[in-house]
């Protein structure tokens, strides 16, 4: 009888960063494509996870959690924006450095999150119960394809796209929304949470996605990208907040 392999994956202090986004949007294609850089310069100090909205890929995932977000915040937005561990902390292109210091700010002030592990057994994903808030379970699919004839300034595909969520309380309950099956590229992130939104209190990511050890190269990219967001601070003057959509 062949034993089932079993991944135990433990909460961490990483800190979730979530971006209401838009294929449409043209700010959103200048940086999507960035993001991923971002998110691999960080490692596990960091999920980053698109919520597309008002476009071909919103679906019951990013609508729930956007809902969930607005228990906290219902103001107007513009995409991008972004919120890091539930905090609306800054809007447009050239908002990375707000971001980044929000960032900065709950490595430095999260405590150590409850001892709780996703377990993934042969890509089936098991859920601990919580004693206390939720446990949200995000699908997000890599290298996603924009529909053929969709309003899209940018590229023909779209990273760390939300396609799929699940939510377990304290008393049991399950919510799922979306698709939950795992695409082809993916990354699964479990967040502990408050059911009234909120900081979380743990967040861990795993992907099927392997990367190699930084090379030089991709060391100076990751640098030249820095440096350029430098540069937009200084000579972009900010863009006007658009409630949800961006003209």
């Amino acid at each position: 009888m062949v034993e089932e392999t079993v991944e135990e994956h433990w909460l961490k202090r990483t800190v979730l960063v979530e971006e209401r986004t838009a294929i449409w949007c043209p700010s959103c294609a200048e940086i999507d494509p960035e993001l991923a850089i971002v998110a691999k310069s960080h490692g596990a100090r960091t999920a980053i996870v698109g919520l597309h909205v008002d476009d071909e890929f919103e679906n019951d995932a990013s609508r729930a959690r956007i809902a969930y977000q607005e228990q906290t915040d219902s103001s107007p937005y513009g995409t991008p924006t972004f919120f890091v561990d539930g905090l609306k902390t800054a809007e447009g292109y050239d908002a990375w450095s707000d971001v980044q210091q929000r960032i900065l700010s709950q490595e430095n002030s999260r405590g150590s999150p409850e001892q709780m592990a996703m377990n993934l057994v042969e890509n089936n994903v098991q859920l601990p119960t919580p004693d206390y808030g939720q446990i949200t379970l995000m699908v997000v699919e890599h290298e996603k394809e924009v529909p053929a004839g969709a309003d899209n300034p940018g590229e023909n595909i779209r990273d760390r796209v939300l396609v799929g969520m699940k939510v377990i309380d304290s008393n049991s309950n399950v919510t799922e929304y979306g698709n939950l099956e795992l695409p082809e590229l993916w990354s699964l992130i479990m967040i502990h949470e408050p059911v009234e939104g909120g900081a979380p209190y743990g967040v861990v990511e795993i992907s099927n996605i392997e990367h190699e050890e930084n090379s030089s190269d991709e060391l100076m990219l990751i640098v030249a990208f820095c440096i350029l967001l430098g540069g937009l601070l200084v000579f972009i003057p900010a863009k006007k907040s658009l409630n949800a959509e961006e003209e």
